[in-house]
């Protein structure tokens, strides 16, 4: 059962690598993890997780007290009308459905961050939110078999 994580965020940004940051260690929680990183979602990741048993969104947040950790299940969302930006991660679920015919469960965990200006290394409060992160990931990946698709 191949899980696939997207570790989303720019490692150069200081907590805005939280995504990042989560991703590693997170194969130790999750058996079949692989990992991609990315700065932002892309209309070319929906093929990536159709195949996918399950999906997990990694990233950081700007809302939250620094070093809440929030993980919540996603559904599938159709893309605005005009793709300016980067997708959500409920805009790519709905492109993998649309164009390969599924989309696999999948889920969100964000750690708020407190600084995103450019600086390497994360700040306190996040580091120290990583480990509930990462067991919050894994308990939502143990809900992805319940869903019967």
């Amino acid at each position: 059962m191949r899980i696939l994580a997207f570790a989303l965020g720019n490692a150069t940004r200081a907590d805005d690598g939280a995504g990042i940051a989560l991703a590693r260690g997170l194969e130790a929680l999750v058996a079949d993890l692989e990992v991609i990183e990315a700065q932002e979602l892309a209309p070319e990741h929906a093929e990536a997780l159709a195949g996918a048993a399950g999906v997990l969104f990694l990233d950081a947040s700007v809302s939250g007290t620094p070093g809440e950790v929030r993980a919540a299940r996603l559904v599938p969302r159709p893309a605005r009308t005009a793709i300016l930006q980067a997708l959500t991660p409920e805009e790519v679920l709905d492109m993998a459905r649309a164009a390969h015919g599924r989309a696999p469960p999948a889920g969100l965990v964000t750690v708020a961050g407190r600084e995103f200006a450019y600086g390497q290394g994360l700040s306190p409060e996040v580091e120290a939110a990583l480990p509930r992160a990462r067991e919050l990931a894994r308990e939502l990946v143990e809900t992805f078999g319940t869903d019967g698709r």
